[in-house]
């Protein structure tokens, strides 16, 4: 069995993880719904790709009608600054008028500030996600071996 430990990259004290979350309600929500998807996902191909401090992002399903993208920030400051300009403005913008035209989409997101200290990871035989897709990645030996040990929580 392959084992690995992520944690985040040099120099990054705290994670500021954003998940964005579309409920849809009828046909055509579901068309602008998956619009936005590919919108947020050239957008976060863009962030990475100018150094704007998104580290990675990550599409997920949680029911028909219901899916989003989780990302992963460098820290909130970096997600601020993107989130207010173009694309992204304007995408938003455009979402939340046609949630109060049409009624056809929710759109929620959430915000997370985790300090690195906080963080704890292990992958068992599994392709690179989340933190190990861009983060430092080790072997879990001695105390890392288990989420408290990972977490510096070790019992006396």
């Amino acid at each position: 069995m392959r084992r690995v430990v992520a944690s985040l990259p040099d120099g990054t004290a705290e994670l500021c993880l954003v998940r964005m979350g579309f409920q849809v309600r009828g046909l055509s929500g579901w068309f602008h719904a998956r619009t936005l998807r590919a919108a947020i996902a050239r957008d976060a191909d863009r962030a990475v790709a100018e150094g704007a401090g998104l580290l990675g992002s990550e599409p997920f399903t949680i029911a028909r009608g219901h899916f989003g993208v989780l990302q992963y920030w460098r820290s909130f400051d970096a997600l601020d600054a993107w989130s207010h300009r173009p694309p992204h403005s304007e995408w938003w913008r455009a979402a939340v008028d046609r949630m109060r035209r049409k009624q056809d989409l929710g759109v929620y997101h959430e915000v997370f500030l985790v300090p690195a200290a906080n963080l704890e990871s292990i992958y068992l035989d599994c392709e690179p996600a989340g933190l190990a897709r861009f983060g430092k990645l080790g072997e879990p030996v001695g105390p890392s071996t288990t989420a408290r040990g990972r977490l510096g929580m070790m019992r006396r």
